[in-house]
């Protein structure tokens, strides 16, 4: 890999699918919650209240491979040993199995009671790793609840960012923009919405939703429910207001396309007013999107929003998390500057610096 080049990862994940690893962070009171392995049609998936992950079959199934669709990282040591590997600095480590299921699942209770033991348990690993940035989930659903969690670690821990999923149980969970208690707190204190999709989650997404082919829910999951929270927090003026947006996992090469389809929108529609807002220079000053090496849309991105717009992210430790030789290919294909600014400084200004709180 190439030498001497700091990474800024957005996108790393928890590996969560350890009954063992939730039951000091989750009460007696709701051990109903307490994630297990189960066994269904020979594949081995998380039981999270009553909720299979990932989803096996139906309207937007999930992987096949079960919990296998990632890698369990054994220990901390494991985890150390990617990032030194990658010579990644700063790791955004999201949401697993448990984390990404308590935005979607149908009990109020259970949203809490998980999104709350998925906090601990990431506080837990951050402070045993300093690359480690910890990335609470909130719950747009619950602003409240939400606030007082953000309050509950605003002395335990530096939050950069928090994480949410574009779709939730509920379709479209940023409509309200700035008006959500919970984002306007987020413009006030500059911390960093950061969305991301996942598959066969149970969560509504009226694309991936209407199909039962893992193949084409995938497909249809990370992007298009990305586009529908996009557009909410545009036209509702949430990034107006200062939100602060990071798309992840969800590639690029959509966003010119609809950057430039909303902007004919807002210019003219039959019978409509125009819209006087400019969807490029907000993009570009409010908006972070994360992208693996090979991903074919990154030139595209650069030559409509300039080089700011784009940050890495490996995935790790999905069955497609970038590796180092993806490192490589990017700098062959991109040549220094712009390597550097993908996989380390747009995201170091973005999260801490000139785009950041510093």
């Amino acid at each position: 890999m190439i030498q001497d080049q700091p990474i800024v990862d957005v996108d790393t994940h928890l590996t969560d699918a350890d009954p063992g690893l939730w039951q000091p962070f989750i009460a007696k009171a709701h051990s109903d919650l307490v994630p297990r392995l189960v066994r269904v049609d020979g594949i081995t998936r998380l039981d999270v209240g009553s909720m299979l992950l990932p989803k096996p079959s139906g309207p937007g199934v999930g992987s096949p491979l079960g919990v296998g669709a990632a890698d369990h990282v054994a220990t901390v040591e494991d985890r150390v040993a990617f990032l030194q590997k990658m010579g990644v600095r700063h790791s955004f480590l999201l949401p697993g199995f448990v984390g990404l299921a308590a935005l979607d699942h149908p009990n109020p209770r259970a949203r809490t009671v998980l999104a709350a033991a998925h906090n601990e348990l990431v506080h837990h690993l951050s402070i045993q790793v300093p690359e480690i940035e910890f990335t609470p989930v909130v719950l747009p659903d619950d602003p409240q609840w939400s606030l007082a969690e953000l309050r509950r670690w605003q002395d335990r821990a530096t939050v950069r960012g928090v994480v949410s999923r574009p779709t939730t149980h509920e379709p479209r969970p940023y409509r309200q923009g700035a008006e959500s208690p919970l984002l306007a707190h987020l413009v006030e204190s500059g911390t960093v919405l950061m969305l991301h999709g996942a598959t066969g989650y149970h969560q509504a997404s009226p694309m991936a939703d209407q199909f039962d082919d893992y193949r084409l829910t995938h497909v249809f999951s990370h992007p298009f429910e990305q586009m529908l929270a996009l557009a909410d927090l545009v036209h509702s003026g949430a990034l107006d207001a200062g939100l602060r947006l990071a798309v992840v996992e969800a590639g690029c090469g959509w966003l010119p396309w609809f950057a430039g389809r909303l902007q004919e929108h807002y210019d003219h529609t039959g019978g409509l007013p125009s819209v006087d807002r400019d969807v490029v220079e907000l993009l570009k000053q409010q908006v972070l999107l994360s992208v693996e090496p090979g991903d074919e849309g990154v030139d595209a991105v650069i030559e409509r929003f300039g080089p700011g717009l784009l940050a890495f992210g490996s995935d790790f430790p999905h069955w497609d998390a970038a590796r180092p030789e993806d490192i490589d290919s990017l700098a062959a294909r991109l040549g220094p500057e712009l390597t550097h600014r993908i996989l380390y400084a747009n995201a170091h200004e973005f999260f801490f610096g000139s785009r950041g709180t510093s």
